[in-house]
């Protein structure tokens, strides 16, 4: 065989000319290699839960509100794709954690709102 760039002669089984370095007719490229896709409803999730566990609760409870239903969608999404499993769970757990608790602090405030309101008048 010779190389089809420079016309030096080559060994049968080449794959890259020795002299000038070009690709063989052997040379066969390797398949690139596909990544996982990104889900990104459950980074999303995950990252709005913790804003919501540290603080998104002032704002009546909608970032952890947000938090469920992020990690709720990258949740159905990880089914499909195959990644972001775990972390559509912890995004689902983080929210949910923070969503109760915040309720709980605004009922709590709420209560203590209305007896100051009942026992001024």
């Amino acid at each position: 065989m010779f190389c089809k760039n420079c016309g030096q002669q080559l060994d049968d089984n080449a794959v890259v000319c020795p002299h000038c370095g070009v690709a063989t007719d052997n040379f066969k490229a390797a398949p690139a290699q596909q990544s996982a896709p990104v889900n990104g409803y459950a980074i999303a999730g995950l990252v709005l839960g913790l804003i919501g566990f540290f603080g998104g609760g002032y704002l009546f409870c909608i970032v952890p509100l947000l938090g469920v239903i992020f990690s709720g969608i990258g949740l159905k999404k990880s089914k499909e794709t195959g990644s972001g499993h775990g972390i559509a769970v912890g995004g689902l757990v983080v929210s949910i954690i923070s969503l109760v608790f915040w309720i709980f602090i605004w009922a709590f405030a709420g209560g203590i709102l209305i007896a100051a309101l009942i026992n001024a008048t």
